[in-house]
């Protein structure tokens, strides 16, 4: 059975006259008996008959289906007359049947392998034994809302509600569904034990998520209607409309699906544009909770920065790849200054007249201090490049590598270019406010060596340089990792983000 009242009109939310005035329960389809809407009830409806009886030595009346229906296996319909329904003065039970002759199903079990739902009598209330089909169609008015009212269209819950067997059959084990006084949800395998206060709140809270979702896709239809005519046809006197969200609808998305989930890069993308849109409103109502999740990101950030620095040093990658890399994270280089810097110019021409004007002396970084402006070269060579001799020449002493005094050679050239050509270039806006009364020269290049006595050579060579500071790869990954430690230390959970505030809206809960 199905009632239809659908009038067109206008969201709730929306003040434009063309969309006109809604009833929010337009369209909204009231199916009974378990039919699906659409149905035609006729053809749904099947034959059945009462038949007084014992059960137990109690008295009882048992309800049968009849029609020809492919029996367990069977190829061929045959006449059958299956148990349906049986009253006593405790318990009516009811067997659910498909019934619908047209479908192949037809008067086998509408739930699967849950076959049998029991409404227990109350004590002082005992169910009464009907004598007719009529009589028993009117005991099933006595039933919440929520069940069918008819045998003849095959028992159960309405199809709305059908989620709850559905769900209930996830259970393994569980063939009974039955319904008790009170507000509880229990197993006592084969049975699953449900409170009648609890199933009342649970198809309000269906009917409540069902008549919203009703209600939203007639305004969704209407904006694109609108969309897709008037604005189409007079974009400048007819905007583009979009549907509104209700305030705390963010919240319960992330509470009912706070574990882990498939998200789409475009929603991390939309996520972090709310909380940028929103981040003074944060920072003036949850303070603590705005730097928590900035101390969040920072920490991710930095982990995934070490993730990819280990990543790249186990490969023999060339030198404009890791070029390309500070250049997309210049704090990583800034971890080399004892000093606050700013990166003013990567590929920066020293021996030019302008900073990207033609010059044969090229520093790879160009950095200044932040507070001095004074300026700083940066050259860069690979994490393979050879920092000291494999052979000793005197002792346990390795001399430096030709590939490290080389990038030596060329940094001290590049800050000769510089210091010559900087009257030229200092009218360039980048060099507002620095200068180079003091430059700072480094290589970054090499990784640390596997012995004392290597290590302890190279730190006698660059040690003793005065103009050049020698930093190797593995250095600053080390002092990434001791900035991570630093900030996650005493967090259990680092990377957690606190617990939001419970929502006040409880429609929806029972």
């Amino acid at each position: 059975m199905q009632e239809n009242d659908e009038k067109l009109g206008k969201p709730k939310d929306s003040e434009d006259d063309f969309l006109g005035a809604v009833d929010e329960h337009a369209g909204e389809e009231k199916s009974t008996d378990g039919l699906e809407p659409g149905a035609n009830p006729d053809a749904e409806a099947m034959l059945v008959s009462l038949k007084k009886s014992t059960y137990g030595l109690e008295n009882c009346v048992e309800v049968y289906a009849h029609g020809e229906a492919f029996p367990d296996g069977g190829t061929e319909k045959v006449q059958q007359n299956i148990l349906l329904a049986r009253v006593t003065e405790g318990a009516l039970t009811m067997f659910p049947l498909v019934s619908a002759s047209y479908r192949p199903m037809f008067l086998s079990p509408k739930y699967g392998k849950l076959t049998t739902i029991t409404v227990l009598a109350e004590e002082d209330e005992p169910w009464w034994l009907p004598e007719t089909i009529r009589d028993f169609d009117g005991l099933l008015e006595s039933l919440p809302t929520g069940f069918g009212r008819h045998a003849k269209y095959g028992l159960g819950l309405k199809w709305e509600y059908r989620l709850i067997p559905y769900a209930i059959l996830e259970m393994h084990g569980i063939t009974e569904l039955v319904f008790e006084s009170g507000n509880g949800a229990s197993t006592e395998l084969p049975k699953f034990k449900l409170g009648i206060d609890r199933f009342s709140a649970i198809k309000r809270s269906i009917d409540s998520i069902t008549t919203r979702s009703r209600a939203r896709s007639l305004r969704e239809r209407q904006l694109l209607a609108f969309n897709e005519l008037l604005h189409v046809a007079d974009p400048a006197l007819y905007e583009r409309r979009f549907a509104k969200v209700k305030p705390g609808e963010i919240y319960e998305l992330v509470k009912l699906g706070g574990r882990v989930q498939n998200r789409s890069a475009d929603d991390r993308l939309a996520a972090a544009k709310i909380i940028r849109d929103d981040a003074d409103k944060m920072a003036a109502e949850q303070p603590s909770h705005l730097m928590e999740l900035r101390a969040v990101i920072e920490q991710v950030t930095l982990t995934e920065l070490i993730a990819k620095i280990e990543g790249m040093l186990s490969k023999n990658l060339p030198e404009p790849k890791w070029q390309a890399f500070f250049k997309a994270n210049p704090f990583v280089l800034g971890l080399a200054f004892p000093h606050p810097v700013i990166l003013i110019q990567d590929q920066a021409h020293v021996g030019g007249t302008m900073l990207r004007g033609a010059g044969e002396s090229i520093v790879d970084f160009l950095f200044a201090q932040r507070f001095t402006g004074s300026l700083a070269l940066i050259e860069i060579k690979r994490p393979s490049t050879k920092l000291i001799e494999a052979k000793t020449f005197r002792g346990d002493l390795h001399a430096p590598h030709k590939d490290l005094t080389s990038a030596m050679a060329q940094v001290l050239d590049q800050r000769f270019q510089l210091l010559n050509n900087f009257a030229a270039k200092s009218h360039d806006p980048a060099l507002k406010d620095t200068h180079v009364s003091a430059v700072h020269c480094i290589v970054i290049a090499g990784t640390a060596p596997g012995t004392i006595q290597e290590k302890r050579s190279l730190d006698l060579f660059r040690h003793s340089s005065r103009d050049v500071v020698v930093v190797t790869f593995d250095e600053l990954l080390d002092k990434l990792r001791e900035i991570l430690r630093l900030m996650t230390a005493g967090s259990a959970h680092p990377a957690s983000l606190p617990e939001v505030e419970p929502s006040t809206d409880n429609s929806d809960r029972f």
